[in-house]
């Protein structure tokens, strides 16, 4: 096995660029939670219809008629998304939010983005995972070079980021204006409040994606380098052993 140093010089290097991402981005877990706090516009999005009423329309606008609608009754789960092998939307119980609208809006986004990529995101962050279990199994048996490893898994994580990254970014950037634009035709037939108060909701939603962006970056890297920090870590631990 390579030498011990190069393996703890890895795993620093790993763990010290997460914390360097971590200054640089400004990433604050307290900020995302506090900005997710609005009882104004908690009451106004309350008076809106239901969240699969919502999506059913929101999918109209988007030209889309053919994706399938699901709603989880778990009261944990209070994460939505798109799986594009099913083409089916899944929303989590977020009735409560007032960021459900935009929540919305972002997976029907998902679901018209150009599904050979989509489907190449399923497939890749599949075999993606697959590949670093595989190379966790090989490491245990002591088969192959824990650097060629590491280099394999940081141009897999590199791909992996790229596609994903552009993704997310696509859908959260876009999804404030489709929400609003939501919102601005349902009060034209039912008034139950105004284009101003709608115009609030719009400029709050793009407060909480200008965080959100950053955050979802900084998170789909930290996805790639702990996958990393995991296997250099038990590489460690072998070597000790041994």
């Amino acid at each position: 096995m390579e030498n011990v140093a190069v393996i703890v010089g890895l795993f620093i290097a790993e763990i010290l660029v997460i914390i360097l991402l971590k200054v640089v981005l400004k990433i604050k877990i307290g900020k995302i939670k506090q900005i997710k706090e609005n009882e104004e516009i908690q009451e106004i999005v309350d008076k809106f219809p239901e969240n699969k009423e919502i999506c059913r329309e929101i999918l109209k606008t988007l030209g889309n008629t053919t994706t399938l609608i699901k709603e989880s009754e778990n009261k944990e789960n209070q994460a939505s998304f798109y799986i594009a092998a099913t083409n089916t939307i899944w929303i989590a119980n977020i009735k409560d939010t007032y960021t459900r609208i935009q929540t919305i809006a972002h997976e029907c986004l998902h679901s018209v983005q150009d599904r050979r990529l989509l489907l190449f995101n399923f497939i890749y962050a599949n075999f993606y995972m697959l590949y670093f279990v595989v190379s966790m199994v090989l490491l245990l048996f002591g088969i192959g070079d824990v650097l060629v490893q590491n280099i394999i898994l940081l141009f897999l994580g590199f791909i992996f980021y790229i596609v994903r990254s552009y993704l997310e970014i696509d859908a959260m950037t876009k999804a404030r204006y489709v929400a609003e634009n939501y919102m601005k035709d349902y009060i034209k037939q039912n008034p139950i409040c105004s284009n101003e108060e709608v115009q609030n909701i719009g400029e709050v939603y793009g407060k909480i994606n200008q965080t959100g962006i950053t955050f979802t970056c900084f998170w789909l890297a930290v996805t790639v380098l702990r996958r990393m920090i995991l296997y250099n870590l038990v590489a460690l631990a072998i070597a000790f052993v041994l």
